[in-house]
């Protein structure tokens, strides 16, 4: 009875096992393969895998770049006697598949070594989704809730990113655990509707008055949005590279 035990708990293992290594992704034999280190030729294979698969592969298991969840955000939530509360729920971000890779480093045999910098253009960075109004005062009282459209336009992201291997099944994986954003933009447009119930012009003109002056609005919320955009974009990310053993990225010697 002793050996039959002993002998379920090795088959039970072997088929864990088994079922980890077919369930491990690997890059897709389309997509360039590069030695260690070789920036230039690891840009070219990402802005590959960019066009190929930036909309995702269900057969092969990868997740889209086109369209994901972001997590929602309260940009303003200003106490006192003019309290107003502006949140953005249910959003998703489009237009990381449009992206191009003009800068990358770091990914070399040791990357937890080596400070990771990758920086990429997108023509437009969209988000949709709803919002929620709240607001009272002297003279004010507004509780409003309607659809918002926000587009940053020709952007330009700077990734620093914090990574560690990580070993399963005596092979090693990429774990990215944080990442700090710079961003340049030249254009941001916001549309929200409905922000006035009973007043469509004054709805209008609140939305032109922010496109007028967005650089200002959008200094004043950068800090708050930005580290939404990046986690979301992390979780994407680490969905892909947490199946693929980080060694098969590369060729060997």
């Amino acid at each position: 009875m002793k050996c039959f035990s002993e002998m379920l708990r090795k088959i039970i293992i072997f088929i864990c096992t088994w079922k980890a290594f077919c369930n491990a992704l690997r890059l897709p034999d389309d997509i360039q393969k590069c030695y260690f280190g070789d920036d230039k030729c690891i840009i070219a294979s990402t802005n590959q895998y960019l066009r190929k698969y930036g909309k995702g592969n269900a057969e092969l298991g990868l997740p889209p770049l086109d369209d994901f969840q972001v997590d929602d955000i309260t940009l303003i939530n200003s106490p006192g006697p003019l309290w107003i509360s502006y949140k953005l729920k249910n959003q998703r971000l489009r237009g990381l598949e449009n992206a191009t890779i003009i800068s990358i480093s770091g990914f070399d045999r040791q990357p937890e070594m080596n400070k990771m910098i990758i920086e990429l253009r997108t023509p437009s960075l969209v988000s949709q989704g709803t919002y929620e109004l709240r607001g009272r005062g002297v003279i004010l009282y507004t509780n409003s809730s309607g659809s918002t459209h926000s587009d940053l336009q020709n952007v330009h992201l700077t990734l620093n990113v914090k990574s560690f291997i990580e070993y399963r099944q005596n092979r090693r994986y990429l774990k990215i655990y944080g990442v700090t954003t710079k961003i340049d933009l030249d254009r941001w447009i916001l549309t929200a509707d409905n922000l006035f119930k009973e007043n469509t012009d004054l709805t209008l003109l609140l939305n032109r008055v922010i496109n007028d002056n967005w650089l200002e609005f959008w200094n004043e919320i950068e800090e708050t949005i930005l580290p939404v955009y990046t986690k979301s974009i992390l979780n994407v990310v680490n969905n892909i590279i947490q199946k693929i053993p980080y060694d098969e990225l590369f060729l060997t010697d």
